[in-house]
């Protein structure tokens, strides 16, 4: 487990070392897509369920690399109010991939089932990341239930 102060200092060297944040977000997206398909074999159901931070961004990016996948993506709360231009850059351009996507303004009506009633085969719980202090507060909580 790394802590938040650990994953800043890391964060805090990638920068120094003249990485940009887009590629440490797309090399991020890249691994959760890699173990994805290390537990599922293409035509899977895949369902992210995404944050408002840069975690939720990272699985914005796996969706597009899951390309095979009946992929679907929630965004718990409104697309305004991700929080980082590059995680929603990350949203918009499942939009150009014609990748579903959904905002969930109330956690209560996530449904990972898909039409058939089956659950996906894969959930990438994305909704927080290192930065998180404290009990699960809402939409987070009734999302985690659901998962």
């Amino acid at each position: 487990m790394i802590t938040t102060d650990r994953m800043a200092a890391v964060d805090a060297n990638a920068a120094a070392l003249g990485v940009p944040r887009k590629q440490l977000m797309e090399s991020s997206g890249n691994a959760v897509a890699r173990e994805v398909r290390a537990v599922a074999d293409p035509g899977a159901t895949v369902a992210l369920v995404c944050g408002r931070g840069n975690n939720g961004g990272d699985a914005l990016v796996a969706a597009r690399f899951l390309k095979g996948y009946d992929v679907t993506v929630s965004l718990l709360g409104r697309p305004e109010a991700i929080r980082t231009d590059i995680a929603r850059e990350n949203w918009d351009a499942l939009e150009s991939a014609e990748i579903p996507r959904e905002a969930v303004a109330d956690s209560r009506g996530l449904n990972l089932t898909g039409p058939d009633g089956d659950d996906p085969d894969v959930v990438v719980d994305a909704m927080l990341g290192s930065g998180i202090s404290g009990g699960l507060r809402e939409p987070e909580r009734t999302a985690a239930v659901a998962i």
